[in-house]
């Protein structure tokens, strides 16, 4: 069976999507699975060892435009695939000349609800009880990626039985973002208090927020210059915790198995949270009456740059959600 799944340019639109793979492979044994993604996406996929191959479709250059889609639509109907699972409802899987399964729309469910519940439409199990283990977005890293995390941890001195506590402030949009300083806060109070080791990761365009959060921090984090979507999955991975904002590096957090706390103010998390049982959303605990306004045309408050619904988050209630996790019982609080 050769299966097409037209994923996301998103990169955590495109994690999200992983959830499919694991019940894919149990209906469909020796399936040769195929995703279709973004080029930006295409980095944390690519190389995954429950994928078989990853397409990219660029919407910017090359399938651009009508003649760009034909262009798309023609390599992929030389593939020759039996099925297409098409998760982004879109226009042009319906010309790749196989059998197609259409993601259900709804607004007010979270995205992998959607897959799952496409999937059984069409006799695809996904329950837990069948499967015997959850349906999740998951990545699977390779020996040489697992070995490039062993390997810069050992050169920044960190040891095994120390708290490792991945920190990402960033993400696409303005109105995502947590404030900078908020995030140097809980990273000098885990150092203090549970002698944390801080890996503090960026995008390819966030050096200067990276830095900024570095320059207000009492203490010094291990600044992680890798962009390399794989390396960073494999950093996270080792983390015992990880915080960040809604931005595709959290998603990553969450399919490695690593536990998150996420913070979400602009977004819908019930639609596009972390998903699994053990990762925490910090939201706004006050009603502004614009959140969580994304997507919308008019992002309350961002005009000017700001975001109200995030900013009224406090790092005490980060922290709670943080020391609320048992793992962190293991690393005595000495504040």
């Amino acid at each position: 069976m050769n299966i097409l799944i037209f994923s996301f340019s998103f990169i955590g639109d495109a994690v999200l999507s992983t959830v499919v793979i694991q019940p894919l492979r149990r209906r469909f044994p020796g399936a040769h699975l195929t995703f279709l993604v973004g080029s930006t996406a295409k980095g944390a996929l690519e190389g995954d060892l429950q994928i078989d191959d990853v397409l990219v479709y660029d919407n910017r250059g090359i399938h651009s435009g009508i003649s760009g889609k034909y262009r798309l639509i023609k390599s992929l109907r030389r593939e020759r695939f039996d099925l297409v699972i098409d998760l982004r409802d879109s226009f042009w899987s319906k010309f790749v000349g196989a059998k197609r399964w259409c993601v259900a729309r709804g607004r007010n469910l979270h995205a992998v609800t959607r897959y799952l519940d496409t999937l059984k439409r069409h006799g695809v199990e996904t329950s837990a009880e069948i499967l015997g283990f959850a349906a999740e977005p998951r990545l699977t890293l390779s020996m040489s990626e697992k070995n490039f995390a062993d390997d810069f941890l050992a050169e920044h001195g960190v040891a095994s039985n120390e708290l490792l506590v991945g920190i990402h402030p960033g993400g696409n949009w303005i109105y995502k973002l947590w404030p900078a300083e908020n995030f140097a806060k809980i990273g000098d109070i885990l150092i203090a208090n549970f002698h944390a080791r801080i890996l503090l990761f960026a995008g390819p365009d966030e050096q200067v927020l990276q830095e900024k959060v570095a320059a207000v921090m009492k203490y010094q984090p291990i600044i992680v210059c890798e962009t390399s979507l794989r390396r960073v999955a494999s950093l996270i991975n080792r983390c015992h915790l990880y915080l960040g904002n809604d931005t595709g590096t959290t998603h990553i957090a969450a399919a490695v198995g690593t536990p998150v706390v996420a913070i979400f103010g602009s977004t819908n998390h019930i639609r596009s949270g972390p998903y699994g049982t053990r990762h925490q959303i910090v939201c706004s605990d006050i009603d502004l009456g614009c959140n969580p306004c994304h997507p919308g045309k008019n992002p309350g408050g961002c005009k000017k740059g700001r975001c109200k619904a995030m900013e009224s988050i406090t790092v005490e209630q980060a922290l709670m959600a943080i020391v609320s996790n048992a793992l962190l019982n293991s690393y005595p609080f000495e504040g």
